[in-house]
């Protein structure tokens, strides 16, 4: 891969220019695009209470997080200002910002109770970094559900580590983690795990195939 080695870095502009062009069309094609949402509702129902603090990142359009309790603090990064700004207009009282989840999260935002990572961490080629930097602004005892596309040998399609998809007229890298490398990564980056599911995450449309995620529901000690 170009950039190999760069923590994805030479992808995102690639990753925001694509989210970037769909914004506009994103909750219309979500459905075909992603299978995941209730799995994500019923994550924040069990763990979001009034007046906490919940990032979500790779916000896109709040699809997750704009019914949240009006008392939820709600904080969401993405690299595409397009979708910040159907964000807003979701959820007025949030906070969203442009912001590459390869950097540390700004020190300004404060800690979190909940965080959320749903669908955009395929784009790092360095996830004990990247978690370790999610990890780092969850308050003791804070709850994160993440999602990795997962190498695993046999599945076809997620068996190489890197796979190149061509989204119209431009190519973005995907990077496959094994559920050993995931629960690895989630020990460096001080977190414990609390459940994990190998399930189906978004699909491929072009290719009519669905690609599956590790599911990491962890806790910061």
């Amino acid at each position: 891969m170009e950039g190999e080695g760069d923590g994805g870095r030479s992808d995102e502009a690639a990753v925001a220019k694509v989210y970037g062009e769909i914004a506009s069309a994103y909750e219309v094609l979500y459905p075909s695009l992603h299978r995941y949402g209730d799995r994500v509702e019923r994550f924040l129902a069990g763990v979001v209470k009034p007046d906490l603090r919940v990032l979500d990142v790779g916000c896109g359009p709040a699809l997750h997080t704009r019914g949240l309790d009006a008392s939820v603090d709600v904080v969401g990064l993405d690299v595409a200002p397009e979708m910040l700004e159907l964000a807003k207009r979701a959820r007025p009282s949030g906070t969203w910002r442009v912001h590459s989840y390869l950097d540390p999260v700004p020190a300004d935002l404060g800690l979190f109770d909940v965080a959320l990572a749903i669908g955009c961490l395929d784009f790092c080629d360095d996830l004990p970094r990247v978690l370790g930097h999610l990890g780092r602004v969850l308050k003791p005892g804070g709850r994160m559900l993440f999602t990795v596309l997962e190498r695993r040998q046999g599945l076809e399609a997620h068996e190489e580590a890197t796979r190149r998809v061509r989204t119209a007229d431009t190519d973005v890298t995907l990077h496959l983690w094994s559920a050993v490398e995931t629960a690895r990564a989630v020990d460096i980056a001080g977190l414990r795990t609390d459940f994990y599911l190998h399930a189906p995450g978004w699909e491929l449309l072009a290719e009519e195939r669905t690609m599956w995620f590790g599911w990491w529901y962890v806790t910061r000690g």
